[in-house]
C-alpha cells in the first residue's frame, strides 16, 4: 500500500461530450475511488463501479480508459496521460494505480 492517501495527475480527457488536451483534466486516485475532473464536471467512481481500467491508444496519445457501470456517467471515459518529448507516462500512472490496489490492463 502506498503511504499517501491519494494522488492526482493532470492530463487531458475524452468522453462522449468531447476531447480536451492537457492541462484541462485531472485524474485523482484514492484507495476507494477515482475522480475524473473535466468539462466542468467531477465524475467520482467508487472502486466497486469500475469494471476495467485499460490502456487506450489514440492517434497521438496514450490514455487510461475507465470502464464503469454508472448509468448517469458518459459511457466513454478516457484520461489522456501527459507526454514529454513524445514519451508517455502511462507506465508510471499504471504503477501508481496498482499501488492503490487497482488492476490496469495494457
Amino acid at each position: 500500500m502506498p503511504e499517501e492517501d491519494n494522488f492526482s495527475q493532470i492530463g487531458g480527457a475524452r468522453t462522449n461530450v468531447g476531447n480536451i488536451s492537457a492541462p484541462y483534466a485531472e485524474l485523482s486516485v484514492y484507495r476507494n475511488s477515482l475522480r475524473l475532473s473535466c468539462f466542468g464536471q467531477d465524475y467520482v467512481l467508487p472502486k466497486g463501479s469500475i469494471v476495467a481500467l485499460t490502456k487506450y491508444r489514440g492517434l497521438f496519445s496514450t490514455g487510461l480508459r475507465i470502464g464503469h457501470n454508472i448509468p448517469l456517467y458518459p459511457s466513454l471515459m478516457v484520461f489522456w496521460v501527459s507526454t514529454i518529448f513524445g514519451r508517455s507516462r502511462f507506465a508510471k500512472l499504471k504503477e501508481r494505480l496498482e499501488a492503490f490496489g487497482y488492476e490496469v490492463e495494457d
